[in-house]
């Protein structure tokens, strides 16, 4: 709450709300709500009623990193500006970026009894003109690059939102819908101009975008390339020099903090994704110090709620498959070096999976457990380290009974190898996840707490 000595700003990420002149709860829209972890048939309730608690709040600002829409439907913009009315109403000024999901997305549908049909989305244009009020009005200077700006909300605090959207086409149509993250080298340059902007002004400045702009887990930039921007070292390294302390991210949906050269970035999880957070960042008045603390949102249905949770515990297929797609290209070469070898020392080859499909079943089948375990554990953040051994371990005899599944008992031994020489570089990627970890075993290891941390906007 905004007292005469500090400032607030409270922050949400991906609220994906689906309007609800979009859908009429028939067959098309369980089947899209069944299908996803995010709740998206309550989106609009809960966004509704998240408003309503910031109202009691009484910050200055609400910050939101990105993916405003379910999928970029015109509708969907048009609800939640009028959710972000309410509060302008109330004396809190509320500030957007763009996400992959809300400009040109092909995916912009309406959920109509037994048939989901296309939907209008927005234009880049379109969407800076619905959100006029909320970012990219006159007191905003844009970039003309991209939906990138900055404003300065309170006195002496520079806000920079940046576009951190890949814009393909297709034909002469301009998509945004690509989960990657990049960001143009003319907007680089326009950042350079305005940190440089700010600095001789002697103001402060935070910074807001979609996708990650540090690793959040050990490996981002490998396993999970689209979640974090392709240029994160470069954009890094700009941010650094002019003077940036923290930005506030989302795209990935988990609740976490992670400190890489002097930069926090904080990436808040979906709220319309079970367990619905909200940051709270308060700023002394000589902008010096910002101390950020982190709740869940409850104000809503209990059976919502559980439904949430039963969502992120059922989704281990999904993660699954994003394993075995990203291992597949490698593990099909290495299969077909070892078959011969496997094949002279007596082993049936016959179970070896044959695609991507057949390790995602795999992978479902005996590591389920540790999956869902670390899923429920990074969608809310603060892991206990504690945990982790136990989770660890299982990932092991997961391991172990997967291979005798693939090769019966001669799978032992390659068990064995397998964890003697994967297990070392698995390993700390596991414990960067769980213990909350940055550069694992490095003279630079690190830990920042994800629900309550202290940062120095400028260095004495």
């Amino acid at each position: 709450m905004h007292t005469s000595d500090n400032y607030t700003i409270m922050v949400i990420s991906d609220p994906h709300l689906l309007a609800p002149s979009l859908h009429d709860g028939g067959k098309a829209a369980q089947q899209l709500d069944k299908s996803d972890m995010k709740l998206v048939l309550s989106s609009d309730l809960i966004i509704e009623r998240m408003t309503s608690e910031i109202i009691n709040a009484k910050p200055q600002l609400l910050l939101v990193s990105g993916d405003l829409t379910l999928n970029g439907e015109r509708d969907s913009h048009e609800r939640l500006a009028q959710h972000l009315k309410r509060l302008q109403r109330a004396g809190i000024k509320p500030l957007v970026i763009a996400g992959n999901h809300d400009v040109m997305c092909p995916y912009s549908k309406q959920y109509t009894g037994h048939e989901a049909t296309a939907a209008s989305s927005v234009t880049s244009e379109e969407f800076a003109h619905i959100y006029h009020d909320f970012g990219y009005g006159n007191d905003s200077h844009r970039d003309p690059n991209s939906l990138s700006y900055t404003c300065e909300p309170i006195p002496g605090l520079m806000l920079l939102c940046i576009d951190s959207n890949i814009y393909a086409h297709s034909g002469d149509t301009e998509v945004s819908y690509h989960t990657d993250g990049a960001v143009k080298p003319e907007t680089l340059a326009w950042i350079k101009q305005q940190l440089a902007l700010a600095q001789q002004g002697g103001k402060r400045v935070v910074a807001m975008m979609h996708h990650h702009l540090v690793e959040h887990i050990d490996g981002e930039a490998k396993l999970l390339p689209n979640y974090i921007v392709a240029n994160h070292k470069e954009l890094a390294q700009v941010l650094r020099d002019g003077g940036v302390k923290v930005v506030f991210t989302g795209h990935l949906h988990i609740t976490d903090a992670a400190t890489v050269g002097g930069i926090t970035d904080v990436a808040t999880g979906s709220a319309s994704t079970y367990p619905l957070p909200l940051r709270t960042a308060t700023i002394d008045p000589s902008l010096t110090t910002m101390t950020i603390t982190t709740s869940f949102f409850n104000g809503i249905d209990k059976n919502i709620l559980d439904m949430g949770r039963a969502k992120i515990e059922g989704s281990a297929p999904a993660l699954a498959g994003i394993i075995a797609r990203r291992l597949w290209p490698r593990m099909e070469s290495r299969l077909k070096q070892y078959e011969p070898l496997l094949a002279e020392q007596g082993i049936d080859t016959s179970r070896l999976p044959q695609n991507a499909s057949e390790v995602t079943a795999l992978i479902t089948r005996h590591l389920h457990e540790p999956l869902t375990q670390s899923l429920l554990a990074v969608s809310r953040g603060g892991e206990d380290p504690a945990q982790a051994p136990a989770i660890v371990e299982a990932v092991k005899q997961g391991v172990q009974s997967m291979m005798t599944d693939i090769l019966g008992d001669g799978g032992q031994s390659v068990a064995s190898f397998l964890l003697t020489n994967l297990m070392p570089r698995v390993e700390p990627t596991l414990r960067s996840a769980l213990e909350d970890l940055n550069q694992v075993g490095t003279t630079t290891q690190s830990t920042t707490h994800d629900h309550h941390l202290t940062i120095k906007l400028i260095e004495k």
